[in-house]
């Protein structure tokens, strides 16, 4: 397989933290062990010497593609993103994102390789990858039609959804990240694709805390977004800091959303006891410090990261429906507390201290078998 080539479109930048860059991390690195120096990029987020960079400090050998199209498409994809961002984000003026301007692909590339992969599904229509038909495979993350409707907020972006109806029935093989993703995408389309579950590139690492001692000590993780804002404005609140502090609990708050939400969300934080750590150098470290970690979010879709990250790393889990599917609770019954949502504080707190406090064992093998399982079903879509 190795004489045969593959392309991966990346719609996404470099300096990105979050898990659609962890999920991008998963699904090229399987693809490049696949097709062992025969993998090229194609990059519609980041400038071709930013991406060969992050491919470096990555250890992903792929080679990036430069030149006219190349630039064509990046800049065709900073026009209708940055203009759906205004129009649909900033002035409300319009529901969902659509893509007045194409740069399809060059029949040459669909001749040239032999699979075809996207994440994310802004580079379907823009690049009309339909005319490469079974060589595609569309790795869809999460569901992005009428997230405005479904979810209840206007700070997402959203596909329009005949554009996600378009992928799911066409010939292309299409992934999705959880059981129940795979099920809502049925419900609304009539095609349940196939499940990859998110593994962390650094699950390996992570698995080596399962049998360190466990510190006192509860945390959140959080890059900056709207539902983020949310769960630390929850966290901020007397209630659940009082409940921590009485039974001699500290909370660590770390990630990228320390530096978007208020500074008086902050400020409650800390008064309140909470250490605000702020962004991270490694999340090994950060899982290192806390024995449970807090992730109470609401309605959402797609894999919350950071769920499966503590839980890889052997920590207990409190969260909602939404941040952990069944799948997690099938793999990690022990580490899993939920809790209803809306949330209360003061129950949060109470239960946090709860499981803290408890003595579940961490099955190690559960970590392997979850990670196995993914690379399997990864695999396997990539190499058909």
């Amino acid at each position: 397989m190795s004489q045969l080539r593959a392309l991966f479109i990346s719609p996404m930048g470099t300096r990105e933290k979050n898990g659609m860059m962890q999920r991008q991390h998963q699904t090229l690195s399987t693809l490049c062990e696949l097709y062992d120096g025969a993998v090229d990029v194609l990059s519609l987020g980041a400038s071709p010497d930013a991406l060969e960079k992050w491919l470096q400090a990555s250890g992903l050998h792929a080679k990036v593609i430069k030149g006219l199209y190349a630039s064509l498409a990046r800049f065709n994809t900073s026009l209708w993103y940055g203009g759906g961002v205004v129009l649909c984000n900033k002035l409300r003026a319009a529901h969902r994102f659509r893509f007045p301007l194409r740069t399809p692909i060059p029949r040459s590339w669909i001749d040239r390789y032999e699979i075809i992969v996207c994440y994310y599904p802004w580079g379907y229509n823009l690049l009309r990858l339909d005319h490469a038909g079974g060589k595609v495979v569309m790795d869809l993350a999460d569901i992005m039609a009428d997230r405005h409707e479904r979810i209840g907020t206007r700070r997402w972006i959203s596909l329009h959804a005949d554009d996600e109806r378009k992928i799911l029935r066409s010939a292309s093989r299409c992934m999705a990240i959880s059981v129940e993703d795979s099920r809502e995408f049925e419900h609304r389309y009539g095609v349940q694709p196939s499940v990859v579950p998110f593994t962390p590139p650094e699950w390996r690492q992570l698995a080596t805390l399962v049998t360190d001692e466990r510190p006192s000590r509860v945390g959140y993780m959080g890059a900056p977004s709207y539902h983020n804002e949310i769960v630390l404005r929850l966290l901020a609140r007397l209630e659940f800091l009082e409940c921590l502090s009485a039974a001699g609990i500290e909370l660590v708050v770390a990630g990228g959303i320390c530096d978007t939400v208020d500074d008086s969300v902050l400020q409650s934080l800390e008064r309140g006891g909470a250490r605000v750590l702020g962004r991270i150098r490694s999340i090994v470290d950060f899982y290192a410090q806390i024995s449970t970690l807090v992730n109470p979010v609401g309605p959402s879709t797609g894999a919350k990261i950071k769920s499966i990250e503590a839980l890889m790393a052997g920590r207990k889990l409190i969260t909602t429906r939404w941040g952990a599917d069944e799948s997690l609770t099938e793999a990690f019954s022990s580490q899993i507390q939920y809790i209803e949502w809306p949330i209360d504080s003061g129950a949060l707190g109470e239960l946090t201290v709860k499981l803290l406090r408890s003595t579940a064992p961490v099955d190690f093998g559960a970590i392997r078998k979850y990670a196995d399982e993914s690379a399997q079903a990864l695999g396997s879509i990539l190499s058909k």
